[in-house]
């Protein structure tokens, strides 16, 4: 086996580089579906509580139209 001359232009990379590389491409990927679930679920969220208070309000009108 020869010796590297200079250790900075050495290219070679083993399994736990490669490794290393793998899980924390898995860890970006799975934060970014995790914020992109979050945040639908959060605009979901926002929709049926915005649907409720408008029953609410809806609801509430009529109760002050009976006597």
């Amino acid at each position: 086996m020869k010796a590297i001359k200079n250790p900075l232009k050495d290219e070679r990379g083993g399994p736990l580089v490669e490794e290393s590389l793998l899980l924390g491409l898995a860890v970006i990927t799975i934060s970014i579906v995790i914020a992109v679930i979050f945040q639908a679920t959060g605009w979901a969220q926002n929709v049926v509580a915005g649907l409720l208070q408008l029953l609410e309000d809806s609801w509430n009108g009529v109760t002050h139209l009976l006597p």
